[in-house]
């Protein structure tokens, strides 16, 4: 069954070295020190590319507020890759739920509100390894599940909570007008599909984006492909950016929904971008089911940041 070993047990344990380095095995010695060693000499995410390897990258998430009605996060493990998983605010992540079966995986409790994911063995093609963690007494549990894939490994996880302040002030109101303006699309940039699902069925797709400064409201479409089909059911749209320094932020944005018709909604999704970023790209989820992150616009903000 899958391990989770408390902080401060003493035992074997395999870690990555800097990427370009061999793996070793250390005995007798605490694996979560090592394991953090690991983590701290990994480079930044652009940093490792080479012959085919996944890229080693840092990400920050946004927890939803609402984990149980949206797609789990998902966590890019590998074999030999410690991933660091870290909670704001929470000084001991409570796990409630670690897959059980697979004792190639570690989950290790490293204190201050920290994990340390670690498997030994490929998880089989398209497997996915639930996680589910509470953060404070009597709140949802995050739901996480654990992947493998080529293309990219998570050497370091922040998740943080939503920030709340002035510059959400008066966004519902603006969202709200864009709605109600003939056919949702005012004075837009060039319309750009996003997402499209089997048009036998039902799809989703962004139709225009309107910049204003750092914040974008995107005119969102979901429709059923047949008479009589209801739209598809939008759960959730979340944002992804590259920051200045490499780290990749992903975030759910404010969703505003207009009225459902018999096969249309609309609604509009607005987000802030944190700060100097880059590569806006967005993902249109069900609520078992995330999206593919997209390209939001092919321009950057008309207003500087």
């Amino acid at each position: 069954m899958a391990e989770v070993i408390p902080e401060g047990v003493t035992g074997e344990v395999v870690f990555l070295l800097p990427p370009r380095g061999p793996a070793r095995t250390v005995r007798g010695v605490r694996p979560g020190a090592w394991l953090l060693l690991s983590i701290l000499a990994a480079p930044p995410a652009s940093a490792w590319d080479e012959a085919g390897g996944a890229v080693l990258q840092r990400r920050t998430l946004v927890r939803p507020s609402n984990p149980g009605r949206v797609p789990p996060l998902e966590l890019h493990v590998a074999v030999g890759v410690a991933t660091l998983v870290s909670f704001a605010e929470c000084a001991r992540p409570e796990v409630l739920d670690f897959e059980q079966g697979h004792p190639s995986l570690r989950l290790i409790d490293m204190g201050g509100g920290s994990l340390i994911l670690s498997p030994s063995a490929e998880l089989a093609p398209g497997e996915q390894v639930p996680l589910s963690v509470r953060t404070r007494p009597g709140a949802e549990p995050l739901r996480f599940v654990l992947v493998m894939r080529r293309d990219e490994v998570d050497v370091r996880v922040q998740v943080v909570r939503a920030a709340s302040g002035s510059d959400e002030d008066g966004v519902d109101g603006v969202a709200r007008s864009l709605l109600d303006a003939p056919g949702a699309r005012a004075t837009l940039e060039l319309p750009q599909r996003v997402v499209e699902y089997d048009a036998r069925k039902s799809r989703g797709r962004i139709d225009s984006v309107l910049w204003l400064g750092r914040r974008f409201f995107a005119t969102v479409s979901v429709r059923g492909g047949n008479k009589g089909v209801p739209p598809w059911p939008l759960a959730q749209v979340r944002m992804r950016v590259t920051l200045q320094d490499g780290e990749v932020w992903e975030e759910p944005v404010r969703l505003v929904s207009g009225v459902a018709g018999s096969t249309l909604q609309r609604h509009i999704a607005t987000g802030l971008l944190p700060g100097e970023s880059s590569g806006v790209e967005l993902a249109l989820d069900e609520a078992e089911t995330p999206g593919v992150f997209q390209p939001l616009s092919r321009k950057e903000p008309s207003t500087p940041p």
